[in-house]
């Protein structure tokens, strides 16, 4: 470990012993977290706006009863869907009322379309008995239209906030002795009613879905109403989340009160499971939406002040971890596991039991080195009067480096910690000084929700009502693995230098599927270290930073019941760690600088195919590293011999027939991403 540790620790190179991860009872219904998985969108308007049209695509052809009504059905989509597409090629903080203006009137455009093609339909439904399939078409047709009213009025709803949030916002001095967080409570408490009006939408939408007999109708109706049903839920849940949001957010916000937050700061150059090594971290106190005081100090043996010896049997450090001298530190550095939710309950359990200042807290902030690169980037440039230099996106990490070595020569190692700590104050202060220009705080609001949905920033309550919201919008840095579908999350724990950023790690995944529903995947991991980059990167630097050669423990994330059946690749004491809900295959590795490593894990997993009527239906969710930089991800799904493809999402980036269709996907991985593949087996001769 590069960083001087408050407790000395070595790496322990005995093969680890398989260690039974306790069960941890997930909050929320298991079709809300297979929900949240698959939307990683830029913010909760544009999320709304996403939802409402496709809701609509879901039930274009639900009323194909004529040709004229279904031309103008379709008309009015393709009208919502050009609204869209010129939304959502923006960034967030280019998002202008008058976007939402021409959303809301297509959306009503297309209300009325579906309100007249369901009221044609209806006036022959007596011609349509004994038709299950037309019969069922009406009936979604008829709660398509509910949901999208819902979606229509929960925008409504939202329209006082986001006009504070992207308008013109007030220059008057008294309108600026309230708080924005105070500002957006009441906006959102003005909307309430149309949240709840929503509901009563929803609810007949529900009532309407009830009622088709799914054992008549043909496999194809079936997939479209199964989708329109998972739109329904998904709306239900924002509908939820923002009916109880001013109370959660007088909560957050210490409103009429005061609420005390631990920040981490996290070095992701130092990577950890749960995002970085935990060099520095900081306290917030937050009175009636507003940062009423805040401090950041260096990470030191007694800062902050650890919980005493006789409660380090707490949190037990799994046997495969690093090994510490005194094993209560492993809940403070950055701990084992990438769920942020267990990570943030033992940092919370390690300030609190120390007697820190304000605990106990009501909440974990977890910011790393690329959010505050973020910050900087709407910020433009931080004055550190302290050290008399001015810090910009581009010296950022040139210049904590450089402090760095300074004072390792000095034979103070700390030295670049209290500048790391005066860096993030000075942010904190230059923030709050133009927090009521409008300009910036769109800024802000977009550099956040990117930085929120990257998991460079991540935020963990001891509310468990917000936490849950957090889930469903994908802010939690939860991992979020269903039983009966694919699963796999590729993590690194640097444990030597801070080489992270020099290294471009990808990976790629090859799904054989089989008849009978289970699967043979192969992970292969790829690291290039290139001294052409890593040249230039002032945390590259043995005399300072540790060894150039990059030690790592790989933790590879997959379905419960997984069995290893191959490795390649130079890997130390490979082991498998079975869990209820997943199966970890664990290694230690070694890339030396200059030079590309590969390596690859063949494993089977049992039942991630499900039947949906005659239909197959896999499922497979990629979750990011929080922490980790963008990286390439190749999948390759190969279908069983004789299957046909019916539909995937995303779109594959090539398809292929060799003996049996290969659906290959390639993409930047920032976010966490799902893939959903259905397709037919062929029949059995009879």
């Amino acid at each position: 470990m590069s960083e001087q540790h408050p407790i000395d620790s070595t790496v322990d190179t005995s093969l680890p012993r398989p260690l039974v991860r306790q069960r941890r009872r997930r909050s929320g219904p298991r079709w809300l977290r297979r929900l949240s998985k698959r939307f990683n969108l830029q913010n909760l308007v544009k999320i709304l706006i996403v939802v409402a049209v496709i809701i609509g695509i879901t039930v274009v052809g639900a009323g194909v009863i004529y040709t004229s009504t279904t031309n103008q059905v379709r008309t009015s989509l393709e009208s919502l869907e050009r609204v869209l597409d010129s939304i959502m090629s923006q960034s967030g903080n280019n998002l202008e009322l008058n976007d939402l203006t021409r959303l809301n009137t297509s959306l009503l455009d297309v209300i009325n379309t579906f309100d007249e093609a369901y009221s044609r339909g209806s006036t022959f439904r007596v011609f349509l008995m004994g038709n299950p399939d037309l019969e069922a078409q009406l009936t979604q047709l008829g709660a398509g239209e509910y949901v999208a009213r819902a979606a229509y009025t929960i925008l409504q709803g939202l329209q006082p906030t986001v006009n504070f949030l992207f308008g013109e916002q007030s220059s008057d001095p008294l309108a600026a002795q309230i708080s924005s967080g105070e500002r957006i409570i009441e906006l959102l408490s003005i909307g309430r009613p149309s949240f709840v009006q929503a509901a009563g939408y929803l609810r007949a939408a529900d009532g309407l879905l009830a009622t088709i007999d799914t054992t008549t109708i043909s496999p194809s109706l079936l997939i479209q109403l199964e989708e329109l049903r998972d739109y329904e839920e998904l709306l239900v849940s924002f509908q939820a989340i923002l009916v109880q949001s001013p109370d959660l957010l007088t909560s957050a916000l210490g409103i009429g009160g005061q609420s005390s937050y631990l920040v981490l700061s996290a070095n992701s150059d130092e990577l950890r499971p749960s995002g970085g090594y935990i060099s520095t971290y900081g306290w917030l106190l937050v009175r009636n939406g507003r940062i009423e005081d805040y401090s950041y100090s260096a990470t030191t043996p007694n800062s902050p002040n650890p919980p005493p010896e006789t409660l380090e049997s707490t949190y037990p450090v799994p046997s495969w971890w690093i090994r510490y001298g005194q094993p209560i530190y492993a809940a403070w550095d950055g701990s084992w596991t990438p769920d942020f939710p267990t990570t943030a309950e033992m940092a919370m359990w390690f300030y609190n039991s120390g007697n820190n200042p304000n605990a106990p807290v009501n909440g974990v902030i977890n910011i790393d080195m690329v959010a505050f690169e973020y910050l900087l980037e709407a910020l433009e440039q931080v004055s550190i009067p302290e050290y008399s230099v001015v810090i910009t996106p581009t010296n950022f990490r040139e210049l904590v480096y450089g402090i760095r070595a300074e004072s390792v020569e000095a034979g103070d190692d700390a030295e670049h910690k209290r500048f790391v700590a005066a860096v993030y104050q000075h942010i904190f202060d230059e923030w709050q000084t133009r927090v009521n220009d409008p300009e910036f705080s769109s800024e802000i609001l977009g550099v956040l929700i990117r930085a929120l949905q990257e998991k460079h920033l991540m935020l963990y309550f001891d509310n468990p009502e917000i936490n849950q919201a957090l889930d469903v919008l994908g802010w939690s840095g939860r991992q979020a693995p269903t039983a009966d579908e694919d699963y796999l999350m590729v993590v690194d724990a640097n444990l030597g230098n801070k080489s992270n950023s020099s290294i471009r790690r990808q990976f790629i995944y090859d799904v054989e599927l089989t008849p009978g529903g289970s699967a043979f995947s192969r992970v292969t991991v790829l690291y290039d270290y290139s001294a052409s980059i890593a040249d230039s990167d002032p945390a590259v630097d043995e005399r300072y930073h540790g060894p150039l050669d990059y030690v790592n423990l790989l933790q590879l994330y997959t379905p419960a019941g997984s069995t290893l059946s191959e490795t390649e690749g130079r890997l130390f004491n490979p082991s498998v760690v079975s869990g209820d809900m997943m199966t970890q295959f664990i290694s230690q590795l070694v890339v030396e600088y200059d030079s590309s490593e590969r390596y690859q894990f063949s494993y089977a997993v049992p039942g991630v195919v499900h039947s949906n009527g005659t239909f197959q239906e896999y499922n497979l969710l990629l979750q990011k590293q929080p922490g980790m930089r963008a990286e390439l991800v190749i999948v390759q799904v190969t279908l069983p011999q004789g299957a046909r493809l019916t539909q995937a999402s995303p779109e594959p980036t090539a398809t292929y027939s060799i003996e049996r269709q290969i659906l290959e996907f390639r993409f930047d991985f920032r976010t966490d991403t799902a893939i959903s593949i259905i397709y037919q087996l062929p029949q059995s001769p009879s």
